[in-house]
């Protein structure tokens, strides 16, 4: 086990001063390089500005843990999830949360306990600090302190570090402290890479904030000190030697979501079931209701990011083992209030023993004569591709011959295709998901032969439709011609909501598309009155009717995007509702699009990124939907179109007004 003790950057609120002072040696454990090689299996460490040589002791550890170091979180989100943890792994351990340190020699058998650390010379395990109960009352003292500053500090010595975070959208960076497994614990926000996972810790809190509206964090300390590493803290507290996990699947309701605050940034084992599809939960977030052996109650969701997610594939329905995430917790503004308890996974090895409806073969859609864009159901594994040409056989003539991956997409090089012959292309089941399930049937998907792709331009939206129900609409107009076929409409840029995946229909420059949300008549392809308006009252006869999902546009503030069959941004438009709150995730989805050029002005202020403070906020540089009906809308009630000839990117393209659907704007 490494045993440092030394002082790093103090945080947050406290500055390092640069360079030593009168009779000092060092600021850190780089200014005693001076002092030459230290003896085998011992280092310098400046402590207190002084070189004092400390010993690296490895120590084995039994891990129950389930995957590389996750960074973790509690983040300060927005929004109706805003609230713990984010982002890609910030942990520092190779393995399942086994913290070996670097040092070097033999190790005590048996392993040391949680609190010890093996002498190297004697192979004895020894005591690395207090006594964890009385840490615990230092931490419980912090929770139960009033006020934000302190002075005296407050100390907590000897906790340890269970998991770290980087920071992710507005959720903050930092780490979680320990003493004992069934808690009290705290999080502290600090910079990613203060420290580490197994690290035993001093310091002295200096301030406290809030999070997530209810969750105390400690905000700036001093004196943080890293008096010993490694210890087995991911170990699952039955374990030998005992670490802090503890697994709270069979905990009944009235233990876990009933006593919230006291297992808030506690670290925990669960397994369950996603019960539900995701809903967002801050920026960069999305959570599941999750249902354990012990709980079944909305207000139990697993966080994790978006990343995470979509790597994963998560859905409804699929089982999922937490190794080691902390507890938040989160309370909603609605009236009256809810509290959701929230195990949280920031990094894809967190979450292990995973099962999910196995993936199938969604469509394929050439976008090149030598290539085709093959979409599954569920993200795939790039290293189940060990026979491309084996593994996608084509109809007609043409071969695989390599395939690069892209979450649920496949391009699949081929032999020269044929301009807009008839193909098919079949799928082994050799080729898995990134769980390990095996594509399944249907995996078989037709296509024609590449022909150039249709550019399309947002005209007009229709997002609060109630006659006939919630059929929202959508118009969009060829600015140049050719095939829709692969075209995708979504709201949003992260965590895109599939709004409408146009049919392969060669269509002409100036032609006019009406996508249909929640349609029952099904897309015309051959021709635009192939569903005449007299046998569809709901259908134009001058412009193509297209069937959308049966998802809705929420009449908030949203984006909605045009993607080409290559997944690049044809057109997207931000459209804002002034008088409700945008949802959390709505800036940055303002600031993709005008990072990819599609929106002016390209920030907020000169050089700040649009947000919902800034002068302008995100919602004022927006095309203004707020004048649209907000129930009881009809096809013939106003919309929100395009009023410029040109595309400028801005909002004074649009407006809200009498609608023209079917037909080129006035």
């Amino acid at each position: 086990m490494l045993k440092r003790s030394w002082l790093p950057a103090l945080v947050t609120t406290v500055f390092v001063t640069v360079g030593t002072g009168c009779g000092d040696e060092c600021v850190d454990q780089f200014d005693c390089r001076d002092k030459g090689t230290p003896p085998v299996g011992q280092a310098y460490a400046c402590v207190e500005n002084k070189c004092e040589l400390r010993t690296l002791t490895p120590v084995p550890e039994e891990d129950a843990g389930t995957g590389t170091d996750a960074g973790t979180d509690a983040g300060t989100g927005t929004d109706a999830g805003t609230d713990a943890g984010t982002g890609t792994d910030a942990g520092t351990d190779a393995d399942a949360g086994t913290e070996t340190d670097g040092g070097t020699g033999s190790a005590c058998t048996p392993a040391c306990t949680l609190t010890q650390v093996c002498n190297p010379t004697t192979l004895v395990c020894e005591d690395s600090g207090p006594a964890v109960t009385d840490t615990s009352a230092q931490i419980a003292a912090f929770k139960a302190a009033a006020g934000t500053t302190y002075d005296p500090a407050l100390p907590v010595n000897g906790a340890f570090v269970t998991y770290v975070k980087p920071e992710v959208g507005a959720d903050v960076a930092g780490f979680f402290l320990q003493a004992e497994a069934n808690g009290p614990a705290m999080f502290v926000v600090s910079p990613a890479g203060t420290v580490q996972v197994g690290d035993r810790v001093e310091l002295n809190v200096t301030g406290a904030t809030v999070l997530s509206g209810v969750n105390k964090a400690a905000s700036s300390f001093t004196g943080l000190k890293v008096v010993s590493s490694g210890h087995p803290v991911r170990n699952l507290n039955t374990a030998t030697p005992a670490g802090l996990v503890v697994d709270r699947s069979s905990a009944p309701t009235t233990e876990l979501l009933d006593k919230a605050d006291t297992y808030f940034a506690t670290i925990a084992r669960m397994s369950g079931t996603l019960n539900g599809a995701s809903s967002a939960s801050g920026g960069g977030h999305v959570a599941f209701t999750f249902r354990t052996s012990g709980i079944n109650n909305a207000n139990l969701k697993l966080r994790v990011t978006e990343d995470v997610a979509a790597g994963l594939g998560l859905v409804d329905s699929c089982a999922v083992t937490l190794g080691a995430g902390p507890i938040w917790k989160f309370t909603s503004t609605a009236t009256p209030p809810v509290t959701t308890v929230q195990p949280s996974a920031y990094a894809t090895a967190d979450l292990s023993g995973i099962t999910c409806p196995v993936p199938t073969l969604a469509s394929a859609i050439a976008t090149s004569l030598t290539e085709v864009k093959v979409s599954f159901s569920r993200p795939i594994n790039a290293a189940s591709l060990t026979d491309v040409p084996g593994q996608f056989t084509f109809t007609n003539g043409i071969q695989a011959q390599s395939a690069t991956v892209s979450g649920k997409d496949v391009l699949v090089t081929t032999s020269a295709q044929t301009g807009g012959a008839d193909y098919a292309v079949s799928v082994a089941s050799s080729v898995k998901d990134t769980v390990g399930g095996a594509v399944t049937i249907p995996n078989t998907a037709a296509f024609k032969g590449f022909r150039t792709a249709a550019v399309l331009r947002l005209t007009e939206v229709q997002p609060s439709a109630a006659t006939p129900a919630n059929l929202d609409l959508l118009e969009l107009q060829v600015i140049t011609a050719g095939s829709t076929g692969g075209i995708q409409v979504q709201q949003d840029v992260n965590s895109a909501v599939l709004l409408a995946a146009l049919p392969d229909v060669l269509v002409a420059e100036g032609d006019i598309i009406v996508i249909h949300m929640n349609g029952t008549v099904d897309s015309e392809t051959t021709a635009k009155n192939q569903f005449p308006t007299s046998s569809n009252a709901a259908n134009y006869d001058t412009a193509w009717d297209f069937k959308g999902t049966t998802a809705n546009l929420p009449f908030s503030s949203r984006i909605i995007v045009v993607r080409d069959a290559q997944n690049q941004i044809q057109d997207a438009v931000p459209f804002g509702r002034s008088t409700t709150a945008a949802p959390g995730a709505y800036p940055a989805n303002l600031q993709a699009i005008q990072a990819a050029g599609q929106w002016l002005p390209a920030d907020c202020g000169g050089v700040l990124p649009c947000t919902t403070t800034t002068t302008p906020t995100a919602q004022d540089v927006s095309a203004d939907w707020t004048a649209l009906p907000t129930s009881g809308a009809t096809a013939a009630s106003n919309s929100v179109r395009r009023i410029s000839a040109t595309d400028t990117n801005t909002k004074a393209d649009w407006a809200v007004g009498a609608p023209s659907w079917g037909v080129a704007n006035p």
